[in-house]
């Protein structure tokens, strides 16, 4: 009876002691929808993973994000893709979603058109022990970890000292995002206007109202809507603009119109996409970050979730300088768990052949 005792109460003691490690949370970590780490640990082997990265549409950005989700399934030998959606809206980043849910995937990466018409399909995903992960996706609730290149606040200062500086810190501009129900987009144009409100006090926002347009993720509605404010706003000084289509409408337009070299553009993109704009003035700086870390980094944080490895504030998930700008991230609490490394990049006409 002693030694049945003495067995039971080393196996209580054993079960409390495993019970508190998995209660344990990587640094910083804050449970926000019910779901840990911890809890995705995979028992198959590496080789073994599947992962899915769903992309917002096929523009050159996505094309670029895939190098690196590419990469990455080379260097740790998973099975790593992008889903590339029909159309640029949430409905068919839901559909392959729902269709992911009965593939056996082990992590799904989605970059959300509209993070709130996703949260149900990803919630089921997490119920079933899919390992989810947003990408320009801070509002996403059904994610186990968010992940960004820098804070929406370092990178619309970027974007806004840039445009001050094109248009001689005075002056109308207008600000183009994809869409409203892009967070991050939005986020961007929130911080770019309160920025330059307190920094540069002549420099006024065209109808001081977020956002001036949308371009749906479209260079021929970018350069449609572009026209018509251009028709209707003569002075206008610049633009900011953060879809990576965006720029090539807009320039278009204001060619069209006699107003190359008056009225400048500070965008988001790939810098080599718009190397000839750059160099000939009609776009003055590209502010961006490399989509390709941005996806290899991604694929990277569910690995670890994965096999285990704990991800939180000061986690290095630079892969030994795969991934540059991400050798200590910060672990930021919002709607989630945000990761956010230091990994800023200018394209300008002097650096745009250097860069990707």
């Amino acid at each position: 009876m002693k030694k049945f005792l003495s067995v039971l109460l080393a196996l209580t003691i054993l079960f409390a002691f495993s019970a508190a490690a998995l209660a344990e949370l990587p640094a910083g970590y804050k449970v926000m929808n019910g779901y840990e780490p911890g809890n995705f640990v995979s028992k198959k082997a590496p080789n073994e993973f599947k992962m899915a990265v769903i992309v917002k549409g096929v523009a050159e950005w996505f094309s670029r994000l895939e190098e690196g989700v590419t990469k990455f399934a080379a260097d740790y030998g998973v099975d790593a893709k992008v889903q590339f959606p029909a159309t640029t809206d949430a409905a068919s980043q839901l559909e392959i979603i729902d269709s992911l849910l009965t593939q056996n995937y082990d992590a799904i990466i989605v970059v959300p058109n509209d993070a709130s018409a996703l949260e149900e399909s990803l919630g089921t995903a997490l119920a079933n022990g899919i390992v989810v992960i947003g990408h320009e996706a801070s509002n996403l609730v059904n994610c186990l970890y968010d992940t960004e290149a820098f804070n929406a606040s370092q990178y619309g200062q970027a974007m806004a000292d840039a445009l001050a500086e094109a248009v001689g810190k005075k002056g109308t501009y207008a600000i183009m995002v994809g869409y409203t129900t892009s967070i991050t987009h939005m986020e961007y144009a929130k911080f770019e206007q309160e920025y330059i409100k307190k920094t540069y006090p002549e420099l006024v926002l065209l109808n001081d109202e977020l956002p001036t347009c949308e371009s749906q993720e479209s260079t021929t509605v970018a350069y449609e809507q572009a026209k018509q404010i251009l028709k209707s706003n003569p002075g206008l000084a610049g633009f900011i603009c953060h879809c990576s289509t965006d720029a090539g409408g807009i320039a278009q337009a204001i060619e069209e119109m006699g107003l190359k070299g008056k009225v400048k553009i500070v965008a988001a993109g790939v810098p080599s996409s718009y190397a000839r704009e750059l160099k000939d003035g009609a776009i003055y700086s590209v502010t961006t970050w490399d989509p390709a870390l941005s996806g290899y980094v991604a694929c990277e944080t569910a690995y670890k979730i994965l096999t285990g490895v704990p991800v939180g504030q000061g986690s290095d998930l630079s892969s030994n300088g795969a991934a540059p700008g991400y050798e200590s991230v910060n672990l930021i609490l919002g709607d989630n768990n945000c990761l956010i490394g230091n990994a800023p990049c200018i394209g300008t006409a002097e650096n745009v052949d250097s860069l990707f």
